[in-house]
């Protein structure tokens, strides 16, 4: 199978946008009510989205939305660039909009609903360094190489760490920075810039701070149009899970859940969820794509005598340690 990422802009946008980024609709008549509108909050994160340049469109996250929109004619579809902060601030306040972009964590659950179907399963984040830093002391490395962010954190007060404001990545990890904030706030410094983590680690590079969290492709990716970027190394993290699992979801309204609903029995997702994981895979570099297909054998094995690969998942944070 050809697992190039195939542009879909195109196909997508084949009416072409209006100018406050809506899709063009067909000429209607002054009694046909207008359809309801879901707004889909993207975030500008290659290679799940990519919202500018010639490859506009092809990310993971636009094809996987592009087959979800398609069957669902019944709304009217707006793709709008985001931040982390705004999608929730939105989600807050009811307002009726839509991700591909949220991890399901406790606090989000109060004002987000989620869908009952995973949509994406992938490698853990991790701790993203410039190629030679250490710090003070060294890495304190377990036996497969991995080290423990909250020791890291409390044992060196003077290693700092650049984030994006409300990205999350998981418990353990957000827990381990939580408690950072809470003792030493100067050492969690946060950081809006355009273009999210090309800013991050813009920002990493001019050693503004030490380290940053994100996931290995994204940087990899980022680094094919943007060489100029630097050169990172990335260190696995005791915290972190051995797969992050991405699910739908919407503002928890009313609308919301109908919204939620109706994706969760839309025909044919399956077959699209199968080549969103393939074309996931072809982007990763050889060694972490055997990882990744070594992990997803263990989660199907372990989900057929659960749930769902859901709880397979939490039984595994569990075992880890992760939380």
């Amino acid at each position: 199978m050809n697992l190039r990422l195939r542009p879909f802009w195109s196909a997508v946008f084949s009416a072409g946008l209006a100018l406050a980024g809506l899709y063009a609709n067909p000429a209607r008549s002054e009694t046909q009510p207008e359809p309801p509108v879901i707004r889909w909050l993207l975030l500008d994160f290659v290679p799940y989205h990519i919202v500018d340049g010639p490859l506009k469109g092809t990310g993971l996250r636009d094809q996987y939305l592009s087959a979800l929109i398609k069957r669902m004619p019944e709304y009217r579809h707006v793709l709008e660039v985001s931040s982390t902060e705004r999608i929730f601030q939105y989600m807050q306040s009811g307002q009726p909009v839509c991700t591909l972009s949220s991890l399901k964590v406790p606090e989000r659950e109060v004002y987000t609903v989620f869908g009952s179907e995973a949509f994406f399963i992938q490698l853990p984040p991790v701790l993203i360094v410039r190629r030679g830093y250490a710090p003070p002391g060294g890495w304190k490395k377990r036996a497969r190489g991995e080290i423990s962010l909250a020791e890291l954190l409390q044992q060196s007060p003077e290693v700092r760490v650049g984030t994006l404001p409300k990205r999350r990545f998981g418990l353990g990890i957000d827990e381990a920075l939580k408690q950072a904030r809470a003792s030493r706030p100067d050492q969690v410094l946060d950081f809006s810039e355009y273009g999210l983590l090309s800013g991050l680690l813009h920002t990493l590079g001019r050693k503004r701070f030490d380290v940053t969290l994100g996931y290995a492709i994204e940087v990899e990716q980022l680094r094919k149009t943007q060489p100029d970027l630097g050169e990172f190394e990335y260190l696995p993290l005791i915290e972190a899970p051995g797969l992050i699992i991405t699910y739908p979801s919407c503002s928890r309204t009313a609308w919301g859940k109908q919204v939620i609903q109706t994706i969760d029995q839309l025909p044919g997702m399956e077959a699209e969820r199968a080549l969103l994981r393939e074309r996931y895979e072809a982007l990763l570099p050889a060694g972490e794509r055997q990882i990744y297909r070594a992990r997803m054998a263990a989660l199907t094995a372990s989900a057929a005598a659960q749930q769902s690969p859901a709880a397979a998942i939490s039984a595994e944070q569990a075992k880890s340690g992760a939380r």
